[in-house]
């Protein structure tokens, strides 16, 4: 019976200790009740809708607008535009602003009317397989229909059987070529993505401690002796991270996609600047969340909160355009979603910083708030601890 006594005594002990650790409760109650639904509603409707796609219409025959027509009217994919010549769209293409481009070649109806079987180019941006997949089944769905719906009409008005014209040649063909990752290889398209969470995961860990350890074991007076510029501190504590980051996604980038032949297409200058922005966003928010939190424990937790959800809602595997605008607004708080999108678009399409001009200013704008609000708790934590250790500091 003791043994029991003293067995359900510890149960109540630590269901005691538990309760009084609100961010652990918060974690472990919370967490099932928020990422639950949060993962069911980005992925209920199991399809995408309203890819943007671009058309390059050189014919402009009634033909041609039918298939332009005919594309817009499908759910998964929306026609973004419809231009007259090719030039100028490649950017856009790169930046990710449309996932695909159908050129209807120059005399499409007139070949169509004799028989010639013209040719549709679809280019497809292959960086997401995710995308490339429903867009290339939709774009070609439509095009399939079109193409056996205008032969059976133009064979019939020539006074063919049907039976016959079911049966004839297609009245076009339709050409697809994939660009960015054209062998659709799974390797190539998330293994990017999941270095850049373990960098993530990594830099929240050791950041939670970069000042919540010194206000736990009160050695923040020792670093006011060397100086009390909160500026100067801030700037001396990030150095190391930034530094140690950097190193870090180097390995990553020339030593493991290396390794596994993951193509690095885009300049380097350009994807070492990207990555540095993202290392200092990364480092500015762990800062912040410890300088506010002087304890090393529920600083990790806070950060672990933050960081759990961040490659769902990323939209590195399933597109931020289509999840929830709720959804959409928390992942723009969250620097990994921004460098994902862009580092992507840089090793595997060649992307330079002007067609990341989004992703940019998001990671600068998330480098500085929270630097900016760091500065503030760090000048009162000055105040603070000047006022209780005035005599070791010097002060009268």
């Amino acid at each position: 019976m003791a043994v029991i006594r003293t067995f359900f005594t510890i149960i109540l002990r630590e269901f005691h200790r538990f309760s009084r650790n609100s961010v652990a409760m918060l974690i472990f109650l919370g967490a099932p009740l928020l990422y639950g639904p949060l993962f069911g509603v980005l992925y209920k409707d199991a399809q995408l809708y309203d890819t943007p796609i671009a058309v390059v219409d050189l014919d402009g025959s009634i033909l041609s607008d039918r298939i332009i027509d005919a594309l817009d009217e499908n759910e998964n994919i929306r026609v973004d535009g419809v231009y007259a010549e090719e030039s100028g769209l490649w950017d856009a293409f790169v930046a990710g602003e449309v996932y695909a481009i159908v050129t209807i070649p120059r005399r499409f109806e007139a070949d169509v009317q004799r028989g010639r079987s013209p040719e549709v180019h679809v280019s497809m941006n292959a960086s997401n397989m995710v995308i490339t997949n429903y867009t290339t089944r939709s774009v070609q769905q439509v095009l399939a229909t079109l193409d056996a719906g205008t032969r059976i009409e133009s064979l019939k008005k020539a006074g063919v059987p049907a039976s016959v014209a079911e049966e004839s040649h297609s009245a076009f063909q339709t050409v697809f070529s994939r660009y960015f990752n054209p062998s659709n290889n799974y390797l190539i398209f998330l293994l990017p993505g999941l270095l850049g969470m373990v960098l993530q995961q990594v830099f929240m860990l050791v950041l939670a401690l970069s000042f919540s350890q010194e206000f736990e074991e009160q050695s923040f007076v020792h670093l006011l002796r060397h100086s009390r510029s909160a500026f100067l501190i801030l700037l001396a504590k990030s150095f190391p991270y930034w530094v140690m980051g950097m190193l870090m996604w180097l390995f990553s980038l020339h030593g493991i996609m290396y390794a596994f032949d993951v193509p690095v297409d885009g300049r380097l200058w350009g994807i070492y600047l990207f990555s540095f922005l993202f290392v200092m966003a990364m480092s500015s928010i762990g800062i912040m969340v410890s300088a506010a939190i002087p304890s090393q424990l529920k600083a990790t937790e806070v950060l672990m909160v933050i960081a759990a959800p961040a490659f769902l809602v990323s939209g590195f595997t399933w597109p931020l355009y289509q999840m929830p605008a709720t959804v959409q607004v928390v992942a723009h708080l969250i620097p990994t979603t921004h460098f994902l999108e862009g580092f992507r678009k840089m090793i595997l399409a060649g992307a330079e910083l002007v067609h990341l001009q989004s992703e940019v200013f998001w990671l600068v704008l998330l480098t500085l708030i929270p630097y900016f609000l760091t500065l503030f708790i760090i000048k009162r934590r000055i105040r603070i601890t000047e006022e209780h250790f005035a005599g070791q500091l010097g002060i009268q």
